[in-house]
């Protein structure tokens, strides 16, 4: 048995003992078993989650918290933090904010290489705390980190944990992690990996359904953290009805992004399902010189000029000054 079922094992046996003497009305204050009023943690998905997070707890008391330079560091196999979350402005602020306290305040947790690294440099790999470890690493400073040998298993379910707990992963990013574990084996079902984290198993077939996207479908979003565990649904069933279309929309999306065309990532998810943009609405604006009139339209962040017939000479200045603008 591993440890970390051993811990579950105890903690459901201390679970029926606590729930016995309760049912006998025998608790007293300093008993062992007393806790706050609330809801009974019965559930295997919330005591699994409890016991984890007292697990961490007693880590953090019972280990100190030591400095290690992020050189040292490596990701994990089962790093779930996409780069475009290393790009967007909380991450800036973020990263602020631990400069200003000359540190991340909440430790990492790591577990020590069992071989040398490839680089030779790390020591240790990381089993969360992958955006505190990244943001040490680009202001150079040491990280505060918790060092314990855990196993494979343990490591996926405390990163997923810590993850869910903090809930700043995005759909997209959660789906590549859980598919990773299941890809290499790690949890023999959806339904197993389920049971191991204490997670909805419909969430984790959405999350999963995301991260399977083909890259054509991906790319047609402005980034895949807008992803939205909303769109599985519809995505999914588009690409099992008609999966040729579905990728031709896509590369016209594509095109129109390298066109200049500013798509929004929920307009790229409508025009991919065959759904009316409706989010968007078009605005548009009439100049008027003499008899000629100029029709301006905005519609999702791209303008369209409609005029007009003019001679080639006045086209060619009304370019090269929209091209001058432009370039400021």
């Amino acid at each position: 048995m591993s440890k970390l079922s051993e811990k579950f094992a105890a903690g459901k046996k201390a679970l029926a003992e606590r729930q016995s003497v309760e049912a006998k009305g025998t608790i007293s204050p300093t008993s062992p078993f007393a806790r706050a009023a609330g809801p009974l943690h019965g559930s295997v998905s919330t005591m699994k989650i409890d016991l984890l997070k007292a697990e961490i707890d007693a880590l953090k008391a019972a280990n100190p918290v030591i400095k290690i330079h992020p050189n040292e560091i490596k990701a994990s196999a089962w790093v779930n933090r996409h780069q475009d979350s290393f790009k967007v402005p909380e991450f800036a602020a973020f990263k602020a904010e631990i400069e200003s306290a000359a540190g991340n305040i909440q430790p990492i947790k790591v577990r020590p290489l069992k071989s040398v690294d490839a680089s030779g440099a790390a020591k240790y790999e990381i089993v969360f705390g992958h955006r505190r470890h990244r943001a040490c690493l680009e202001l150079g400073i040491d990280v505060n980190a918790i060092v314990d040998d855990i196993d494979e298993k343990t490591m996926f379910v405390e990163m997923d944990r810590e993850n869910r707990e903090r809930a700043d992963l995005r759909p997209f990013e959660q789906g590549l992690m859980y598919a990773r574990a299941l890809d290499s084996g790690l949890f023999s079902s959806l339904r197993k990996l389920s049971e191991e984290i204490g997670a909805d198993p419909t969430n984790i077939s959405k999350a999963v359904s995301l991260a399977r996207l083909p890259e054509p479908i991906l790319d047609s979003f402005e980034s895949r953290l807008d992803i939205q565990y909303r769109w599985a649904s519809d995505l999914k069933a588009a690409l099992e009805k008609e999966p040729d279309l579905i990728l031709a929309r896509a590369a016209d999306i594509k095109k129109q992004r390298l066109s200049g065309n500013q798509l929004s990532s929920q307009s790229a998810f409508n025009l991919l399902v065959g759904k009316s943009n409706s989010s968007s609405k078009s605005v548009a604006r009439k100049v008027t010189v003499g008899k000629r009139v100029l029709t301006i339209t905005e519609l999702d962040r791209m303008i369209t000029y409609k005029l007009d017939i003019l001679g080639r000479e006045k086209l060619s200045k009304i370019e090269k000054f929209i091209a001058s603008v432009m370039a400021e």
